[in-house]
Order: structure tokens, then C-alpha cells, then sequence
């Protein structure tokens, strides 16, 4: 790839991955890393949402309009799937809840029509959370969710980084020799270069770049 500028938003494995693309891409190539730890899309209410996280409605639209990325990437896959409480609930619940499931699919929606509104490329990624018991059902929940909104909409495309890090025994911390996670539960910087090389190739590699 040569000459192209990556927008990375989400949560702090999109920052990971984004900061990935910036040690494997040539200096001819711009990664904007906007990925923030501890947010998500669902906009929950109460202090554990800071402001940076909920900002994301206004601030994306600014970071395409300055950039004009030629693809941009997505990934929600931790924090959006944990209990949260969201506006006019008492109780925290996570995506197996009728009502957040709903709200999950709307934020998606919002954050695929602003990342899609100068026809650039949408790439989302899968949660790597169904290999994790505590947070298994609910993964599965917005994995199915992200399946159907890639399939509907378009230029939208799914990735599908649970099969990259887990096999059929589940999701180990060594893979093909290669140690898996750093302390704070994120890639290690070896295994962020392999996450980082497949999302390019998976954005870029069709044209021949």
C-alpha cells in the first residue's frame, strides 16, 4: 500500500491495531489512530462514560472531513458488550437485553451512516469476547448484529477477528508461538504487526497497493 491514509476509531483495541499500522506501514502511507480506551458506542449514562467517549457523534464527521480517509476502521468489540446502564434504565444489562440490543443496533447505524458518508470503505470487526465465558452470550449477540449490518450495508465489510485469535480450543494466549497478549488483556506488539498486516491486506491488497 502506497499513499493511502487509514482512519482507526473505536475502542482501545482499535487504538492497538491502529497503533499496529503505524510501526508496519511504509512513512508513505498516514494512520490517523483515534481509538480510545474505555469507549464504546452505546453512550451509556454515569461518570464510568466520560465526555471523550460520548463525542463521538460530532467528532468523527470532523476527523473524515479533515483526512478524507481511504478507508476507515471500527472496532467496538470490549466495552460494548459489558453490563452498562443506559438513559432511563436503573439497572446495568448488556447486549442479551432486548433493549440494548436495539440500542446497540441504532448506535451502529449512526457511527456506519457518518463513517460512510463520503463513500469511504467501512471495515468492522468481530468481539473476540465470545472466547471469554463472562462475556460469551453477549458477544455473540453484537457479532450477529455486526453480521447483519455488514451484510446490509454497503461498503461496510466485516472482519472477523475472533477467527485470528482463537482456534477450535478456544483463544489461547500463545498462537503459532507467538505470545497473544501484553498484561493489560491487548495485543502484543507482535501479534498487533499480524493484526495490523491482515486488516491492511483485507483493505488494500485488491488494489494491488
Amino acid at each position: 500500500m502506497t499513499g493511502k491514509t487509514v482512519l482507526v476509531v473505536g475502542d482501545s483495541w482499535s487504538a492497538s491495531i491502529g497503533q499496529g499500522m503505524s510501526e508496519v506501514a511504509t512513512s508513505r502511507n498516514t494512520v490517523v489512530n483515534a481509538g480510545l480506551g474505555g469507549c464504546g458506542i452505546l453512550l451509556p449514562v454515569g461518570k464510568e462514560n466520560p465526555e471523550a467517549c460520548r463525542a463521538w457523534p460530532t467528532q468523527w464527521p470532523s476527523y473524515l472531513a479533515k483526512y478524507k480517509p481511504d478507508a476507515t476502521l471500527l472496532t467496538v468489540g470490549f466495552w460494548d458488550v459489558t453490563p452498562q446502564r443506559l438513559a432511563g434504565e436503573e439497572e446495568t444489562r448488556d447486549l442479551t437485553s432486548p433493549s440494548h440490543e436495539t440500542t446497540f443496533r441504532d448506535r451502529l447505524n449512526q457511527a456506519i451512516s457518518i463513517l460512510t458518508s463520503r463513500d469511504t470503505p467501512l471495515y468492522l470487526m468481530t468481539s473476540q469476547q465470545v472466547g471469554n465465558p463472562k462475556y460469551r452470550s453477549s458477544a455473540l449477540v453484537m457479532n450477529r448484529v455486526l453480521r447483519e449490518a455488514s451484510a446490509k450495508h454497503p461498503g461496510v465489510r466485516l472482519l472477523d477477528l475472533r477467527g485470528q485469535l482463537c482456534n477450535d480450543d478456544g483463544c489461547p494466549d500463545v498462537l503459532a508461538g507467538t505470545q497473544v497478549y501484553d498484561p493489560t488483556e491487548h495485543p502484543t506488539k507482535p501479534a498487533r504487526a499480524r493484526l495490523a498486516n491482515w486488516a491492511l491486506n483485507a483493505m488494500f491488497a485488491k488494489d494491488g497497493a
